[in-house]
């Protein structure tokens, strides 16, 4: 073989051998792509699914919150107008909407400020008053304290309107310090304070025990979020929120003058 035929048979050789490291190179390029393609597939069916699991959840916490309304023909105390509704109190022109926790320190301190003025306008003729006694601090203090007391003021209200207010003044009253994980008063206790009242016989200490209204506290629970409470005490007048840090009874005075106009 000439020198010329080496030549030329060693350049041939050396384009074969870069158009195979090219075509490995391709090959190799396309392989990553391919497998590029797989993970980004993978990972949009991971966020779909995941969102999907998010949706669900989110539907049915919605739709929890939406039908738990408590049993639907619970036992009512004596003025309860409708299942879930407050405890109401005289037929006066300004309506004062009162939601409560009876184990919530800031409702304590609420009546001691207004909780003898509102009976007295009850009593006056100027106010209907509507109670709803809330059960959350149950689950937040781990006890049942606060359904225990909501269906004794249930109880209390078959007694009669002055007798169920009293009781409810007197609960607020010797509330203890929270003291989570125990109780706030036994059932003795709230058939004592309802005694002090004026509340006695065996048919408001067979309420008291055996919770007669468990499933009306249940429902007044399951409404408050239709209704927008966030915290306690939160008060209406006349449909609208009143805000804690103003006078309640001189806003009152206020809707009484409108309501003569």
């Amino acid at each position: 073989m000439t020198q010329q035929e080496k030549g030329q048979q060693k350049g041939h050789s050396g384009k074969q051998g870069k158009r195979g490291a090219r075509d490995r190179l391709a090959a190799e390029r396309a392989q990553q792509a391919k497998a590029d393609r797989r993970k980004r597939q993978t990972s949009n069916i991971v966020i779909a699914v995941a969102v999907g699991v998010i949706a669900v959840l989110i539907i049915g916490y919605a739709w929890w919150a939406a039908n738990d309304t408590g049993p639907s023909d619970a036992a009512l105390p004596a003025l309860v107008q409708e299942q879930g509704g407050g405890v109401v109190f005289g037929d006066g022109p300004v309506d004062v909407a009162l939601w409560e926790d009876f184990q919530c320190p800031a409702c304590k301190g609420f009546e001691e400020t207004n909780g003898a003025a509102l009976e007295k306008r009850v009593d006056a003729g100027e106010i209907t008053l509507t109670i709803h006694p809330l059960s959350f601090l149950d689950q937040n203090l781990g006890n049942t304290s606060s359904t225990a007391a909501a269906n004794a003021f249930g109880c209390a209200a078959d007694a009669g309107s002055q007798q169920a207010l009293d009781f409810h003044l007197t609960v607020y009253a010797n509330q203890p310090k929270e003291a989570p994980g125990q109780p706030a008063w036994s059932t003795d206790d709230l058939i004592g304070w309802g005694n002090e009242v004026g509340i006695d016989g065996s048919d408001w200490s067979t309420c008291v025990t055996d919770q007669t209204y468990a499933g009306w506290v249940e429902q007044v629970a399951a409404s408050q979020s239709g209704a927008g409470i966030t915290s306690t005490p939160t008060v209406f007048l006349n449909d609208e929120k009143f805000e804690l840090t103003g006078d309640l009874n001189a806003a009152i005075d206020e809707a009484l003058k409108a309501e003569q106009q």
